[in-house]
């Protein structure tokens, strides 16, 4: 399997837009927004070192990381439960379309 074939595919691309779309609804910070659009114009451009870096920073954890977030109930079909449960769920589909490439 060539890289190019494990960078930017449909599914990568899916996960990404997803997760980014969760994420501005629900008042992520602004850093990890802007990381989120980096790393998807990355997969586009199929710049593994950008995609690589970003994944990086997404897995640091600790006071003010991305994992140190609990993201707002916007809708009034959501709580608190369901909106932390889809963000986990989409954090974990992100990181696993990802995780072949390396």
């Amino acid at each position: 399997m060539t890289l190019s074939s494990t960078i930017g595919t449909p599914g990568q691309l899916r996960a990404t837009k997803a997760l980014l779309k969760f994420c501005r609804d629900h008042r992520h910070a602004a850093f990890f927004i802007e990381r989120l659009e980096a790393c998807l114009v990355a997969l586009q451009a199929k710049d593994k070192d950008v995609v690589l870096d970003v994944l990086q920073q997404f897995r640091r954890a600790g006071m003010g990381s991305y994992m140190d977030w609990y993201p707002d109930v916007i809708c009034e079909h959501e709580d608190a439960e369901y909106v932390e449960t889809v963000w986990w769920a989409l954090t974990l589909n992100w990181n696993q379309s990802l995780s072949k490439i390396g």
